[in-house]
């Protein structure tokens, strides 16, 4: 036998094995793509069938997954156990976490209603209640900042403001990370990363605008300045230095440090826009 019929020979099993392992709801936990696919066939079997979805994530290893797959079992198995009614696997998923939680959700939902109602102390009530922001996934995480800010902005408070102002800010290097293009990349371009619009957003302009009443804009450029001449490569750095600069009045020269980054939208530079990207709240 030749080296090309043992290769294809190769492949054969692997595929075959791969669909074995799917239909008998088994995962060997050396193969990350087939727990990923698995989970992913359950969800669109679990419309019609429900007893049989419950079943295959019952036989799932959730130790042996990683932290995005366990989430998704844990997500899925709650949904079958509501389905079919069972209470004990309820229970018994209660101390499993899921960084995508509705109960996260709802409350930072909430208390964005409670701000539009002028309700403010319920809303803070709201935000105080989702806890560790370690726990829950970053859009929400971000969701939480922004509801924070403009809380504080509401009620005059620039102090807290800039904090949660500032926390937006620093989540903006973090744009290439699989945690953002999953939600905002172009699924047809996968490998081009969209251009994110940073200096004319709400949050952008406010930062701007409290550097420029609380007088430290030089401060913060003088920061970032010495954080980029120790790490050259920092983005975190350099796009506080264009809010800084922008700060004081040097837009020129903020657009020239931006350009630096090259997924930063600016007015001469052609991309992909991102998906599901809007201001909030």
């Amino acid at each position: 036998m030749t080296i090309k019929h043992l290769c294809i020979c190769a492949m054969f099993y692997f595929l075959t094995s791969a669909f074995s392992w799917a239909d008998e709801g088994l995962v060997k936990p050396e193969s990350k793509p087939v727990i990923k696919d698995l989970l992913e066939q359950i969800r669109k079997d679990a419309r019609n069938d429900f007893p049989h979805a419950a079943k295959l994530l019952s036989e799932l290893e959730p130790e042996k997954m990683d932290a995005e797959e366990r989430a998704t079992w844990v997500r899925l198995s709650r949904e079958a156990a509501v389905r079919n009614g069972e209470r004990d696997v309820l229970v018994k998923l209660k101390r499993q976490q899921d960084p995508f939680s509705l109960l996260h959700l709802s409350r930072i939902l909430l208390a964005n209603a409670y701000i539009n109602e002028a309700n403010f102390p319920l809303a803070h009530a709201e935000l105080s209640k989702v806890g560790d922001l370690k726990r829950i996934n970053t859009r929400d995480q971000r969701r939480y900042w922004a509801l924070k800010a403009r809380l504080a902005q509401l009620e005059s408070k620039p102090k807290e403001e800039r904090l949660a102002i500032t926390h937006i800010v620093h989540e903006l290097a973090h744009w290439p990370s699989s945690n953002c293009q999953s939600c905002h990349n172009d699924p047809k371009n996968p490998n081009t990363l969209p251009l994110l619009e940073v200096q004319n957003t709400w949050y952008g302009k406010r930062f701007v605008e409290l550097m420029q009443k609380q007088g430290d804009a030089g401060v913060v450029r003088r920061q970032a300045e010495q954080k980029l001449a120790n790490s050259p490569e920092d983005k975190d750095a350099r796009i506080f230095l264009g809010f800084a600069l922008m700060a004081q009045g040097k837009q020129q020269e903020a657009d020239q440090s931006w350009r630096e980054i090259p997924w930063i939208a600016l007015p001469d530079r052609s991309g992909t826009p991102p998906r599901m990207m809007f201001a909030w709240p």
